[in-house]
């Protein structure tokens, strides 16, 4: 039997308690995968059965792919919102509780995929002034 390729989950995000999720949406011209406001029943269908409430306001997109390549999915998300890059920094310059971030969460099978991300890619997160996050690696059952 073989093994199947890792799933490879990523996000890009932007959080703080300046963040307006429509207002954000309307500068990038970005349908978002999820947004949520501080203090709200979490969107997430567990979180919200346990009574859990958004940490803070956060907006973000995500790309969730089969790859043996984990840069792969942050190049996919930088591609649409490179173009922004500007926009982007401005909006966090004017509100400086705003963070910007990429996390990636990966579910193997058996074979692991290569733990790396590009110059590029880490140039492109510097200049965002960028989180980059590595999850807790799952097993894919």
């Amino acid at each position: 039997m073989s093994s199947r390729a890792p799933v490879i989950r990523t996000e890009f995000f932007i959080e703080g308690d300046e963040l307006d999720p429509d207002e954000f949406t309307r500068l990038l011209e970005i349908r978002p995968y999820r947004t949520g406001k501080k203090g709200e029943l979490s969107s997430h269908p567990a979180a919200a059965r346990q009574g859990v409430k958004n940490p803070s306001t956060f907006w973000f997109i995500e790309v969730e792919q089969n790859s043996y390549d984990m840069d792969e999915g942050v190049q996919t998300l930088l591609a649409q919102v490179w173009p922004h890059r500007d926009k982007i920094k401005e909006y966090l310059k004017t509100r400086p509780t705003v963070t910007v971030g990429m996390n990636t969460t990966i579910h193997i099978d058996k074979d692991r995929p290569v733990y790396e991300i590009s110059l590029d890619s880490i140039k492109k997160l510097a200049e965002l002034e960028c989180r980059f996050m590595l999850n807790d690696i799952y097993p894919l059952d």
